[in-house]
């Protein structure tokens, strides 16, 4: 028996694929998304290609490419849902069968990369459990195993056939595989395995089905030629003579448990994880139960395999994607992508994207992620975190991200163990022994970094939780450490525009702000004061504060699990009580967001808030009056409504919302202004007879008057930029498209010292 070890070296051979460059241009309201590849959980194939799931997404490879390209697929290239449980390819049909946990079906023609969705057990009422484990497809159908049976779906009709049933002591029982072999079908459910003749034409009614055993603890069953396997988390059996006989146990080092058992070409796959060490075997096994050939994974957990007919075998691997391995090892094909789902802190800017994968609930407790910070730039995407970036060590669980624009230093807050500053060289240092020791984490030393931020001097400001000092500067002299009493516990900062920091008093202690008064080593002048609810205490909707933000007028908003409320043209030394908003919603008017949860807020260039809840993402004019845009996975590409941060990138308009299913980015109207015309863009330019888009104008001096004419001076459109960008739905006023031609693009600042002139053309 020979074993193969892999080498770290995969890591350097992994391949990227995405349809649209984050480099290029793209129109207003075009979904980008930014999903993880790392955690597969099934794979297909259909001779040459494989189709590879995670929870969120799909990627597909010609493997007998000489460099296969991974091709990339979600909820903004036409899938339907998240989730995904399985995964099933019938050459027939040329169709692969993606199956979600809440029951949900998508088809895909990888021919035509079309999806079409088949929804119809999501929407079904039933009586007790609904759950979805595998599907298996051949010949035009496919089998969905679930809580209550085996659902037909007819691939050419695309459309649920038939149901089978399999009813004990008047109790539906869950079917957890199915698979045919030879000519029977075999079902393996909650109380044994039944087996019924492919050709019986009456399989819907259960008398059909034959009891083979009654193992009540089987989960998985897999086909070779002609012999039938079946399996448990421990052990293998193969049926001979209608006998269930045993012929493998998993060894008792690492504890290792069967993650799935799957047919090869001449002998059984098994794949095993062992959590203690985080490795994997893959196991070939013949139908004596001898192990004849074996590999081992330095770093694995795999999920499913499948053998194509070149021999070779590929893996479904939920920490490293999918692997093919080889004689000397594994090679992994994997799409790049950030390393986690997890999108705790977004830092969007210039085109660049930083992630922090960590994490802590309500109760502050901790998330650790292993996913450390992730940066997508020029394409690709890098990870700083454990085992993959020396200097990190064995810091995780970032929560906090800031970024010193004129040094260039990235600094990442994590609430398990300080405080990791990135230098633009690629060296890094580890700052821990200013910050008190945590009592919230029950570990030796831990310091619980919660919020970052810079001033306009660039000082560096941290809170912190669970210890004595909340609050934390960093001058060019030194660390100085900041109190508030109260036991409270510092969260997420921001610093307006006099270098005030304010910050979330965790986890329900309202918002506290703290003023050094432009002297952080004297403390003699410093004034805080913490704001809360009820009038003459700060007013805010609730003490359960989750976010702050500044906006381009030095408001402050504050999110809280009871909706919104704005501090204005107050402080420290001048406290008030905040505003709590109304807005128009339909035909009914409420205080803003009342009841829900806002997680994140984020200020565009315009001023317009971007408000992240548990319920999905909803852009608010800049005082907030109006509701002008509401995403949520019925009606946009996100992966899920349950909204943990939101960044803007001010150049590009790019809106990042990290949602606890993925991230994702829409291209707004607005961006930052200048305080110049320079590098004025205009995007699409020619306007082609076919695009029936949004026009951009972008890199304008804040809030300029723009004018669209002809050549003769006739006015054709007007409008006002959001922040640095103008937009135009390509009609002139009598709502027609202009003819063929040149048209004038004039912009104006709002004092007149600021003007541009640029042309756009039309074309048939």
């Amino acid at each position: 028996m020979r074993l193969y070890q892999r080498s770290l070296i995969l890591i350097a051979v992994t391949f990227f694929y995405s349809y649209v460059a984050l480099s290029q241009d793209q129109p207003i309201g075009y979904w980008r998304s930014l999903l993880p590849y790392n955690a597969s959980v099934g794979i297909a194939a259909n001779g040459s290609n494989i189709f590879v799931i995670t929870e969120q997404a799909l990627f597909t490879m010609q493997t007998n490419s000489f460099n296969p390209q991974p091709l990339t697929y979600s909820k903004v290239s036409g899938m339907s849902d998240v989730g995904m449980k399985s995964v099933a390819y019938d050459n027939a049909t040329s169709t692969a069968v993606l199956v979600y946990i809440n029951g949900n079906v998508d088809l895909f023609k990888d021919k035509e990369n079309t999806f079409y969705n088949l929804p119809d057990f999501k929407t079904k009422s039933i009586s007790g459990t609904k759950s979805v484990s595998k599907v298996f497809a051949e010949n035009g159908k496919a089998f969905i195993s679930t809580s209550i049976g085996i659902i037909v779906v007819n691939l050419t009709e695309k459309e649920v056939k038939e149901t089978y049933q399999f009813i004990k002591n008047s109790q539906t029982l869950a079917v957890n595989d199915f698979k045919r072999s030879g000519h029977y079908y075999y079902a393996v459910t909650t109380a044994g395995i039944y087996r019924a003749d492919t050709g019986n034409q009456q399989l819907q009614n259960f008398q059909v089905w034959q009891v083979i055993d009654t193992i009540p603890t089987l989960l998985n069953v897999a086909a070779v030629n002609n012999d039938v396997y079946f399996s448990d988390q421990k052990s293998v059996y193969t049926l001979m003579n209608d006998t269930l006989h045993f012929i493998y146990q998993t060894p008792s080092t690492d504890s290792p448990y069967i993650t799935s058992i799957d047919g090869g070409l001449e002998k059984l796959i098994i794949s095993e994880f062992k959590p203690n060490v985080f490795k994997g075997d893959i196991k070939l096994l013949d139908v004596n139960g001898t192990v004849t050939d074996s590999f081992t994974q330095y770093i694995g957990a795999p999920m499913q395999s499948v053998q194509l007919p070149d021999s070779s075998i590929w893996l479904a691997d939920n920490y490293t994607g999918t692997e093919k391995v080889l004689p000397n090892g594994a090679i992994s094909r994997t799409p790049h992508g950030p390393s986690k789902v997890g999108c705790y802190d977004i830092l969007a800017s210039n085109k660049e994207v930083w992630v922090a994968h960590g994490g802590y609930d309500d109760e502050l407790f901790l998330n650790v992620s292993q996913g450390g910070v992730s940066k997508y730039n020029d394409d690709a995407w890098k990870y700083y975190k454990q085992f993959s970036f020396p200097g990190i060590g064995n810091m995780d669980a970032f929560v906090a991200l800031a970024h010193n624009k004129n040094t260039g230093d990235m600094y990442m807050g994590s609430f398990q163990n300080g405080l990791f500053v990135l230098h633009p060289d690629e060296t890094s240092e580890v700052i821990y022994s200013p910050f008190d020791t945590s009592k919230i984490y029950f570990g030796d030393n831990q310091r619980q970094i919660a919020g970052l931020g810079l001033d306009k001097t660039g000082n560096l400001w941290v809170t912190t939780a669970g210890s004595f000092h909340q609050l934390y500067a960093k001058t060019e002299n030194g660390w100085n450490k900041f109190y508030v009493p109260g036991n409270i516990n510092g969260g997420p900062m921001v610093i307006d525009d006099n270098g005030v920091v304010w910050f979330v008093a965790l986890p329900n202690g309202g918002v506290v702000v703290y003023d050094a008064g432009g002297t952080i080593e004297d403390a003699s002048d410093d004034v805080y004061y913490r704001y809360t609810t009820g009038v003459g205490s700060g007013n805010l909707p609730s003490n359960r504060v989750y976010c702050i933000a500044r906006d381009h007028s030095n408001s402050i908003w504050v999110g809280t699990d009871n909706g919104i409320g704005i501090i204005s043209n107050c402080g420290a030394a001048n406290p008030c009580d905040g505003q709590i908003p109304i807005v128009q919603y339909d035909k009914f008017a409420g205080y803003l967001f009342a009841g829900s949860s806002v997680r994140t807020i984020a200020v565009d260039g315009g001023n317009r808030k971007w408000v992240g809840t548990d319920d999905g993402v909803w852009l608010l004019s800049s005082d907030a009056q109006k509701i002008i845009y509401r995403f949520t996975v019925e009606n946009s590409p996100m992966p899920s409504n349950h909204v943990k941060k939101i960044s803007i990138d001010d150049v590009t308009g790019d809106v990042y919302i990290g949602t606890e299913e993925g991230l994702v980015s829409y291209r707004s109207t607005a961006t930052e202004g200048g305080t110049s015309n320079q590098n004025v863009e205009i995007f699409p330019n020619p306007v082609k007879s076919d695009y029936t888009g949004t026009i951009a104008i972008k890199g304008l001096v804040a809030n300029a008057d723009v004018r669209i004419t002809d050549i003769a001076g006739h006015l054709v459109f007007k409008t006002k930029a959001y922040g640095g960008q103008a937009v135009w739905n390509g009609l002139d006023y009598t709502g027609h498209r202009p003819q063929s031609g040149v048209y004038l693009v004039l912009a104006t600042s709002s004092d007149g010292s600021q003007t541009y002139s640029g042309k756009i053309v039309f074309v048939q």
